[in-house]
C-alpha cells in the first residue's frame, strides 16, 4: 500500500502542474528517504536545474523524466505521499524531500514510516532503468493479453495470490487488489498459478482490468488505517466497494457466506469460501 490505483491517481493529479517546470532548488531532510543515492549531494546534483519533461508510472513507482537525461523515482512504500504545495505553505510532519519549482510551488514527499523513497537515477526510459528493469507486465499495456498472462503464470508454481503480487510478473498489484482480483475472477487465492485453465485465465485477465480501473476511478483505497491520501489530501473511496479485503467475518456481498481469511506470507488472504471454491 499504496498500489497501482493510488500511485496512478497521484500521478494524474500532479502531472498538469509540474510538466515543463524547472527544478530551482532541492531540500532534503531525513537521509533515509534518499537512501538509494550515495549522498544528498548526489541526489540534488542529479536533478537541480533540470526541467520536468514527463510524468510516468511503472508499477507502483512514479517516474519524472528530466531534461538533463536523469529521472526521479518516487516509491511510496507503506505511508508515503507526494503532493504539490506553495513554497511558503507550512510543512506537514515527516516531510523528507522538497523539490522547489520555477512557479513557486514545490513537490513534497512525506513518509511517516519511512519505507518509501525518492531516488535520482540516470536515464529516462522506464523500461530500461536499472532499478525497474526487472518489473513485469503493466496491466493496462496493450501487450498484456490473456496469452501473455498465461505465459507469465506458467513459469511459477506459487499460489495465484503470490504470483499476482510478484512485481516481476504483473506489476502494480499488492495485497488489496490481489484479494479483490481473485474474488472477482472467482478463483481460490491459493490455487497454483500454473494450473489455471484457459477459461480461468480469461476471467483473471478481465478481473485485473476491471478491479484496477474501478479503483483508479475511485481515486484508490484508504483502508482501515486511512493512511493513504491522494495529492489533493483526500482519501480514496474504493474501500466502499471492496468485496473481501479487510472484510473478514462479514457477509459476502454476493452470496452471504462469511468472508474468511488465512495467514499468508506474514499477512492475510481474504476470500469467500463459497464464491471462490
Amino acid at each position: 500500500m499504496p498500489e497501482l490505483p493510488e500511485v496512478e491517481t497521484i500521478r494524474r493529479q500532479i502531472t498538469p502542474h509540474i510538466t515543463g517546470k524547472k527544478i530551482t532548488e532541492v531540500i532534503t531532510g531525513r537521509d533515509r528517504a534518499i537512501r538509494e543515492n550515495s549522498s544528498p549531494e548526489e541526489f540534488i546534483g542529479m536533478i537541480q536545474g533540470a526541467r520536468i519533461v514527463e510524468s510516468l508510472r511503472r508499477g507502483k513507482v512514479i517516474v519524472l523524466t528530466l531534461s538533463n537525461g536523469n529521472s526521479i523515482l518516487f516509491r511510496l512504500g507503506m505511508s508515503g505521499r507526494v503532493y504539490l504545495a506553495p513554497t511558503e505553505s507550512p510543512l506537514l510532519n515527516h516531510t523528507h524531500v522538497r523539490i522547489l519549482l520555477s512557479d513557486h510551488n514545490e513537490l513534497r514527499f512525506v513518509d511517516p514510516r519511512t519505507f518509501g523513497s525518492v531516488t535520482a537515477v540516470t536515464g529516462t526510459d522506464i523500461l530500461t532503468l536499472p532499478t525497474l528493469e526487472h518489473y513485469g507486465c503493466e496491466p493496462f499495456d496493450k501487450n498484456f493479453t490473456p496469452e501473455k498472462l498465461r505465459e507469465v503464470l506458467n513459469t511459477t508454481k506459487v499460489p495465484l495470490q503470490a504470483a499476482l503480487m510478484d512485481q516481476s510478473k504483473v506489476t502494480g498489484i499488492g495485497k488489496i487488489y490481489a484479494d479483490e482480483v481473485c474474488f472477482q475472477a472467482k478463483l481460490p487465492p491459493l490455487k497454483p498459478a500454473y494450473s489455471l485453465t484457459d477459461e480461468e485465465i480469461i476471467r483473471l485477465h478481465t478481473a485485473i482490468h476491471e478491479i484496477l480501473a474501478a479503483a483508479i476511478s475511485a481515486r484508490g483505497t484508504s483502508n482501515r488505517d486511512a493512511s493513504y491520501r491522494d495529492a489533493d489530501g483526500n482519501h480514496g473511496t474504493y474501500q466502499n466497494q471492496l468485496k473481501v479485503y479487510q472484510r473478514e467475518n462479514k457477509p459476502c456481498r454476493e452470496c452471504g457466506e462469511l468472508i474468511n481469511y488465512k495467514p499468508f506470507a506474514g499477512r492475510r488472504i481474504h476470500y469467500c469460501p463459497n464464491c471462490q471454491k
